[in-house]
């Protein structure tokens, strides 16, 4: 159980960890152990300062100052964001081009422009 002291969860895990993924090699081997110890492998200010050999006040300070970098990065750049819009986009491309695939009524040019469709979307999802 976590205590007061502890760095407070205004960013969920899962965004923390997303933007680790994008912008973790920007911030400092520490501020990035820290914040990957404490928000990808759940442990706590002890457990972290005891296991990187500093104090629990060091641990608190790196893993606050990694995720305001981690978030200021993000506020600047937006690759979190534009990852998700692009998922979100071919989620949607890709649900029109079933409907159109899939209708009875489709004309045989229709149903070869969903082909087209779902080649694009397939060059678009190993792009990301």
């Amino acid at each position: 159980m976590r205590d007061k002291t502890e760095p407070e969860k205004k960013t969920s895990s899962i965004d923390i960890n997303l933007l680790l993924d994008f912008y973790g090699p920007l911030l400092a081997e520490r501020q990035r152990q820290t914040v990957e110890m404490y928000y990808g492998d759940d442990m706590t200010l002890s457990e972290i300062a005891s296991e990187l050999g500093i104090s629990r006040q060091a641990a608190q300070q790196s893993i606050r100052k990694g995720c305001g970098q981690l978030e200021e990065f993000e506020r600047k750049l937006g690759l979190c964001g534009r990852f998700a819009a692009a998922e979100d986009t071919i989620r949607e491309l890709r649900r029109s081009a079933e409907v159109l695939a899939n209708r009875e009524t489709a004309e045989s040019e229709a149903v070869s422009e969903a082909g087209r469709v779902y080649e694009y979307l397939d060059s678009l999802e190993k792009l990301i």
